[in-house]
């Protein structure tokens, strides 16, 4: 009778682990690796503008600015880096003003300064490099 009780408390585990299974589950924003002076990072985007954007960078090879507000942590997806872009406002820009112009490692060399003063990261001869899911 035991192993009943058992076998009962096992398929009731499994049957609630397959509920993050669940189809109708929202899936991650699109994720692009970026190229700045050798240096990668990924970010993730949600307005479908701005991966169509991105995914022209990628297509045509075409250096210029990516541009996003910065927030501490890599949001799940920007490791090694403990910084990441908002995806609800990374942006292809034309323009930057050279404030927020950089390389990853010169955020993560001195994040409070980019996160509390700066705000955001817009390397200029930034390149789209993948598009990692």
């Amino acid at each position: 009778m035991r192993w009943v009780a058992q076998t009962l408390t096992i398929a009731a585990f499994l049957s609630l682990a397959a509920c993050g299974d669940d189809p109708a589950s929202p899936e991650a924003p699109p994720t692009f690796r970026i190229e700045v002076s050798g240096e990668l990072f990924l970010v993730q985007v949600e307005d479908p503008d701005q991966v169509s954007a991105l995914e022209s960078r990628l297509a045509s090879g075409t250096e210029g600015v990516i541009t996003g507000p910065l927030v501490a942590g890599d949001g799940g997806f920007n490791a090694p880096w403990s910084w990441h872009m908002d995806p609800q406002s990374v942006e292809v820009a034309d323009l930057a003003i050279e404030l927020c112009d950089g390389r990853p490692s010169m955020v993560e060399a001195d994040l409070p300064y980019w996160l509390d003063t700066v705000g955001q990261f817009c390397p200029w001869g930034a390149t789209v490099v993948e598009r990692v899911s």
